[in-house]
């Protein structure tokens, strides 16, 4: 019931209440080189956000930060936050997401406006979005992506289920790398990040460190994530030799399920030497340092049915584990085991775009659109 009615809200929002707000704004003008970055699910500048604010601010754009957790507040604030937005969005030059943002969704915008979504993954790998009814049910009202221009994806394997899973135009979807992943080629972020990890936790010298980061199932109000008990109890098994990070997704923080380490995601990834995931994007991330990963999957053959995948779950260039021996073992064999060719033939397949100058790409896209108006 409760999902039922927040998706209520969320269609008269889009369709009734924010389209007449954005309307009344449009009255002003839109100031050139006036850039909001917007994001609905975190209250402070998203990491993956960070490079582009900071390219942004050293190419002379006024740049307006806007974030806040729409879901974490009542209906009546969200709605008063959102309202505030759209005075802002009227006047805007450039808009920059990273994640669904209904606000920027919900009006025909003005042709000035140029909505940029930078997407917080890399890669096509489950199904999202409208190719499959988990992200938007089938009696949503209203289209949750409208109004992107710019959608950089990962390599050209991944414009495709974009293109779809966002209902996009052509063209509006484009292989020139994912801005998140430019930190990952600077040796000084590399460097500072393995600073920050051992001076955080000093007992993980001399150890190999494991980042198990899932993905969650079901839903945001209700997200489970299956066989968490049975990396709890291996996380001891593995201590003598091991240093294991256990980082769940923040849906799953929200109810309980808490990470063993505050670092960010981002700042773990030059650190660890294997990764273990299930069906999250991360792994195409931790491609750039062509290092060994495990799939521990434990309901793949239910997720797979229920969900699909863009890509063959069994090609990709990682064990598949399904029970706790699985898990172990493949743990303990990993590095024997690890093909690096095949991490390769990966990374050229569906992350060329990065390669360290995505945000680049982008802000030149974006001083051209500023140049011609």
């Amino acid at each position: 019931m409760k999902k039922k009615l927040r998706q209520y809200f969320k269609m008269i929002v889009q369709n009734l209440i924010l389209p007449i707000a954005y309307r009344l704004c449009c009255v002003q003008k839109v100031i050139p080189g006036l850039v909001i970055m917007a994001d609905g699910h975190s209250k402070s500048r998203p990491v993956r956000m960070q490079w582009m604010y900071d390219a942004l601010n050293q190419d002379q754009y006024e740049v307006v930060e806007w974030y806040c957790d729409f879901q974490a507040m009542s209906y009546g604030k969200a709605l008063w936050k959102m309202l505030q937005f759209m005075k802002q969005y009227a006047r805007a030059n450039y808009v920059v997401i990273s994640d669904n943002f209904l606000p920027v969704a919900s009006c025909k915008k003005r042709k000035q406006t140029f909505v940029i979504q930078l997407w917080h993954g890399c890669g096509a790998f489950k199904k999202f979005g409208y190719d499959t009814t988990d992200d938007i049910p089938k009696d949503y009202v209203g289209n949750v992506f409208r109004n992107y221009d710019l959608v950089p994806v990962s390599g050209p394997e991944s414009v495709e289920p974009f293109t779809s899973a966002m209902r996009l135009k052509e063209g509006v979807c484009i292989p020139i790398g994912v801005g998140a992943t430019d930190q990952y080629f600077d040796r000084l972020y590399q460097k500072e990040s393995r600073q920050n990890f051992f001076k955080v936790c000093p007992e993980a010298r001399d150890k190999k460190i494991l980042l198990w980061a899932p993905t969650f199932r079901g839903s945001a109000l209700n997200p489970v994530v299956p066989g968490s008990e049975i990396f709890e109890k291996l996380k001891e098994k593995l201590k003598e030799d091991w240093y294991v990070i256990i980082k769940y997704h923040p849906h799953m923080e929200s109810k309980g399920k808490h990470s063993t380490i505050e670092i960010p995601t981002e700042q773990l990834l030059p650190v660890v030497d294997l990764l273990v995931t299930d069906y999250s994007s991360i792994l195409f991330n931790y491609a750039i340092y062509q290092r060994p990963i495990l799939l521990f999957a434990p309901d793949l053959d239910e997720y797979s049915e229920a969900r699909g995948f863009y890509l063959d779950y069994r090609e990709l260039p990682g064990e598949i584990a399904k029970t706790e021996e699985e898990l172990l073992e493949g743990i303990t064999r990993a590095y024997d085991v690890f093909d690096k060719q095949a991490m390769q033939r990966f990374y050229q397949r569906y992350m060329n775009g990065c390669d360290g100058r995505a945000t680049k790409r982008v802000l030149d896209i974006m001083n051209k659109k500023r140049y011609e108006s």
